[in-house]
This record gives structure tokens, sequence and C-alpha cells, in this order.
């Protein structure tokens, strides 16, 4: 069981050459918090945007994500947590460390920054 964060799950189905060193990881019980949800999406827009990607390779990441087996939960319960940890992560990455404690499992980030700032907090898995 691991709780994956927006990072990962981009440059897994995003960065080709990363891909491979994420995949093993994909094949654990996967759980996020729903805000995963709104940052895709917002992610794949703002490649829309600047052009990095076509409609075709946006269309498959769009297919794949919505396929991938993760279980959403909300992040209203951790409120607390995620205000306790704001001088130490954005508000964001404290919901996926919030999921990740209450959960009891490791957070599967790429986002090297978040995992030496919450190291202490969960284990981590940075890919």
């Amino acid at each position: 069981m691991k709780v994956i964060d927006a990072s990962c799950l981009i440059d897994f189905l995003t960065d080709a050459s990363r891909g491979h060193l994420i995949a093993p990881h994909l094949e654990d019980d996967l759980y996020a918090p729903d805000i995963l949800v709104a940052e895709m999406h917002q992610c794949l827009r703002s490649f829309e945007r600047s052009g990095v990607a076509s409609d075709a390779e946006l269309q498959q990441c769009r297919s794949q994500f919505a396929d991938a087996a993760i279980d959403y939960l909300p992040v209203w319960p951790y409120e607390r947590q995620i205000w306790e940890w704001r001088h130490s992560v954005s508000t964001y990455d404290a919901m996926y460390v919030a999921l990740a404690a209450d959960l009891g499992c490791p957070l599967l980030t790429s986002d090297r920054r978040l995992a030496s700032a919450v190291s202490g907090i969960v284990p981590v898995i940075c890919v």
C-alpha cells in the first residue's frame, strides 16, 4: 500500500525515461487524496496550453489516468495536519503526506524537495 502524489503519476504518464523506474512501485495498492484529480487535469491543461503535448498524447494520458487503479480518499479529515505542516510543505503536498501518515504507508513521489521535507513524518519512496 502506497500513497502516490501527482508528481510521480505525471512522470509515469508522460516521461518514458522515468516510467520504467516508477512502474514497479505501481503494482501495489495505490491511494491518493481526491485532489489528485484536479492536479492531474491542471497539469494536462498546462501541457496543452504550452504546446508541450499533442491532443493525442493528452487523450492517452487522460485515458491512462482514468484507468489507473487508485483509491481516492477525501482530504477534509486532515485539515488540522495540513495547517500544522504549512511551514514545511505546500498545502497540496500536505494532503498527500497526511493521507500517507493516516494510512501508515509510504508516500511515492518524484519530488526530491518534498521527499526531503517529510522524511521524518512518513516513509518516502522517491523515484
